[in-house]
This record gives C-alpha cells, structure tokens and sequence, in this order.
C-alpha cells in the first residue's frame, strides 16, 4: 500500500496526505483535526496522523506487504 514503507518512515519514504479538509454544511472548507484510525493488521500496514501549522492535519500510512484479509480504513 502505497509506497511500500511503514508510516514511521516519514516524509521522503511513506506515503501521506496532508492539509486534510471537509466541506461543512454551509459549504465552507474545516480542517479535520479529529478522526478514527483503524488498522486491522499492523503487521502489513499502519497509520500514523499528526497536526502542525505547515501541513495542517495530515497522516503517514503504508505498509510493505500485502496479507488477504488486511484492511485499513481511515473514518
């Protein structure tokens, strides 16, 4: 998933997403700063979420293989 790398590899290596936004009900943009993480299987792939005022609310996430039944789900 992604590029391979466990999300402690941090920029350069893992993949990320950052300055993660949502439309609220009166159209304008909210940074999320609050959100469930769920890794069914930490062996293969893992997230990793932060905040700072450059990137705003952002997570790492990846893993080097892939096993049948795991899944990642960010909510």
């Amino acid at each position: 998933m992604g590029s391979g790398h466990f999300s402690c590899d941090g920029f350069r290596n893992s993949s990320y997403f950052r300055n993660i936004e949502i439309v609220d009900k009166n159209n304008s943009l909210q940074t999320v700063q609050h959100y469930k993480k769920l890794v069914t299987n930490p062996d293969c792939y893992n997230i990793k979420s932060g905040y700072t005022n450059e990137w705003k609310s952002h997570f790492y996430y990846g893993g080097p293989r892939f096993r049948r039944g795991a899944v990642t789900t960010v909510v």
